[in-house]
């Protein structure tokens, strides 16, 4: 195999690129100036050793050697409220709309409709484990915030039911976002209004 087929085949793994594409991206590679592609592979190996994952809310942050992103560590977050995302997009995009001021919790992705093996797909029991622990220093509620995708509402639907003796037993409230989304929108490109909206409408 040759050098331009292998690294089409690292490009043509990441999300929504398909093998054209991902020889696009070989082939502007080879086209531009050795500056950039030196500039280029530093910032990968800086991304690796720099970034790191926040260990209250499992989002990717630049550590600086600190266990806690921003938005953990600020006084300014409401910890009565905990959203619970798929991905670290959604987070960015909820948090740069400037609708929400609580906490965050990445899932890591959405429980499968067909498979059993759910603790591997998903930080099911690092969520709960966040949740009590928030549930001891003022936590109200706790907002699932998924895509409105058939994938999606069985997440809901399956974190309803493991947090349902929590809730019991704490008084917490699960809701869901406000169904201002459509179907099938993705929470990383909704737009803020949308988002405002989905937020106060929640149930």
């Amino acid at each position: 195999m040759s050098i331009i087929d292998r690294l089409s085949e690292y490009f043509a793994h990441f999300p929504g690129i398909g093998e054209r594409q991902a020889r696009r991206f070989v082939y502007f590679l080879l086209r531009a100036e050795n500056g950039y592609v030196k500039d280029f592979l530093e910032s990968i190996v800086a991304l690796k050793k720099n970034v790191a994952r926040c260990k209250s809310c499992f989002r990717f942050f630049e550590s600086a050697d600190k266990e806690l992103c921003a938005l953990c560590a600020s006084s300014a977050t409401d910890q009565s409220l905990l959203m619970v995302m798929e991905k670290d997009s959604d987070l960015e995009n909820f948090a740069q709309s400037g609708t929400y001021r609580g906490r965050f919790f990445i899932l890591g992705g959405l429980v499968p409709i067909t498979e059993k093996d759910t603790e591997k797909k998903v930080r099911a029991k690092e969520l709960l484990a966040a949740a009590q622990s928030a549930a001891a220093s003022g936590l109200k509620e706790i907002i699932l915030a998924f895509a409105a995708s058939p994938q999606g509402e069985h997440t809901e639907s399956y974190l309803r039911k493991i947090l349902a003796p929590l809730s019991i037993k704490h008084g917490l409230k699960i809701s869901s976002l406000g169904r201002g989304l459509s179907t099938g929108a993705e929470l990383e490109y909704t737009d803020p209004d949308t988002l405002k909206n989905a937020l106060k409408n929640r149930s």
